[in-house]
């Protein structure tokens, strides 16, 4: 049993052409969170980690460590896991497969298909493979029996030409160099799989790295969900410099001051209160994607005063301000 069992584990899913063209299909069915979770845990003890509000990429707080390209490398190795561990088991079906039938000129595939997962860029994972198909061991290729690597996600996409535009990365793997000529069965496959889902194909259109990840939109949703949906659709702080951004959360934590604290002297409107409330969830969101932690827009009381003066409150506000601060004070 346990032959027959290993016998089905190295088969690979398609034999095409007489056997010229073996194909390993593969999903990204783990989003990789559990090990992810696990690095932030870790990251998070150490001294130089920042703070900010809410969630934010973790490129925006490794940014800020005394060590941020080593960060970096730890965190897409914990990404790649799930990729690599794919390439390997790939490379072993591939090899089973051309030792039992053996052809001079077979080309060797793994197709990989992302299931649904926002990690799973096509810029990261073209990353992670371009290096791994690269590596030695015992001087030989690490994954010497894997010709060309395919990778689809549909989580993913950019506009080109106006129209929805999904990425279909083609990595030509190391023994390509002994048959250049299997370079022209990748560029084959994109042009048969363009017709298939009747689309135009763009050969190195676009940005791989302008990619990004498309929303899941449910049928129900909290209002500080649907807040951040809209502001991610239309991202109007995005534009503006550091300074113009710090300004605008000045701003918006003053307003929050005056409905929020006891004995305020002004009466803010609830539908203010509101506004508020959503444009701090912007603010928060947009100092994430900027890499900008909390500690840059630490309280300052001429800048709160300065904010007022922009608001134009009367100057019983401004004196109650100054009053507050001087009992936060002392």
């Amino acid at each position: 049993m346990d032959e027959a069992q290993d016998t089905k584990e190295l088969r690979i899913d398609y034999s095409c052409l007489g056997g010229l063209l073996a194909i390993e299909l593969k999903a990204l069915e783990d989003d990789g969170g559990d090990r992810m979770e696990n690095l932030a845990r870790e990251l998070r003890e150490r001294d130089d980690w920042p703070m900010f509000l809410g969630s934010a990429p973790i490129q925006s707080f490794i940014q800020h460590t005394n060590d941020p390209e080593g960060l970096n490398r730890r965190t897409l190795e914990r990404i790649g896991r799930g990729v690599i561990n794919h390439l390997k088991k790939a490379n072993r079906q591939i090899e089973a497969h051309c030792q039992t039938f053996p052809r001079r000129d077979t080309v060797r595939a793994l197709v990989l298909v992302n299931e649904d997962h926002e990690a799973y860029d096509p810029h990261t994972v073209s990353y992670i493979l371009w290096h791994a198909v690269r590596q030695m061991k015992d001087g030989k290729l690490r994954y010497e029996h894997v010709d060309l690597i395919f990778y689809f996600t549909e989580r993913h996409a950019q506009v080109i030409d106006n129209r929805l535009a999904f990425p279909t990365v083609c990595i030509e793997c190391q023994p390509i160099g002994d048959a250049p000529w299997k370079a022209n069965v990748g560029e084959f496959f994109g042009r048969k799989w363009a017709v298939w889902n009747d689309v135009p194909l763009h050969v190195d259109g676009g940005d791989i790295a302008g990619f990004e990840a498309m929303e899941h939109v449910p049928e129900q949703m909290t209002r500080s969900d649907a807040w951040l949906l809209n502001y991610r659709r239309q991202p109007y702080l995005r534009g503006i410099t550091k300074e113009a951004l710090r300004d605008r959360f000045d701003e918006v934590t003053l307003v929050s001051m005056l409905w929020g604290l006891k004995g305020s002297p002004v009466d803010v409107p609830m539908a203010d209160r509101m506004a508020g409330m959503q444009q701090f969830g912007d603010l928060i969101y947009e100092m994430g994607q900027r890499a900008i932690p909390i500690t840059d827009f630490d309280h300052d009381h001429e800048r709160t005063l300065a904010a007022a003066a922009r608001l134009g409150l009367p100057p019983h506000v401004i004196e109650w301000l100054n009053a507050f601060e001087a009992q936060r004070k002392g």
